[in-house]
């Protein structure tokens, strides 16, 4: 069986304790639980990974510190007008998780990252510069998936 390549960024670290959204807590509870099996690659950026050790000493996860390669495609997402210049770390997130070849990239982040504009313009992005396309999503989606 595949073990799917997973990029996460800090909102699902920052909702593994969040009692004032309990659904999105569940949510990404459940994913945790898969992580914690190790049924998927997971990767996230080495300075995320600094400020949720504890969280993060309960899975196997690769860090990644961002290289020019992953920093000029970043800057790809300014210039083409997806995501806003003052959200450059999630435009990192993406890069590197396309660098990185990975199947899904999952977030709670509505504002920048898991929204139609940003999703569109990801799959436009991985074309126009010979990336495999990604999976944009939510632990909610991962887990729909995963039942159908």
């Amino acid at each position: 069986m595949k073990k799917y390549k997973m990029f996460i960024d800090e909102t699902i670290l920052c909702h593994l304790n969040a009692s004032d959204k309990p659904n999105m807590m569940a949510n990404t509870m459940h994913l945790w639980k898969q992580f914690q099996k190790d049924l998927y690659k997971i990767y996230l950026l080495h300075d995320t990974a600094q400020t949720h050790k504890a969280a993060l000493s309960q899975i196997q996860a690769e860090l990644v510190t961002p290289h020019i390669g992953i920093l000029s495609l970043a800057e790809r997402f300014v210039e083409l007008d997806i995501i806003e210049e003052k959200y450059m770390d999630d435009c990192i997130n993406i890069a590197s998780a396309l660098v990185l070849e990975c199947d899904f990239f999952v977030s709670w982040n509505y504002k920048s990252i898991v929204n139609t504009k940003t999703i569109r313009g990801t799959k436009i992005i991985a074309m126009l510069e010979d990336y495999k396309d990604i999976i944009i999503c939510t632990p909610t989606m991962v887990s729909a998936m995963k039942q159908a």
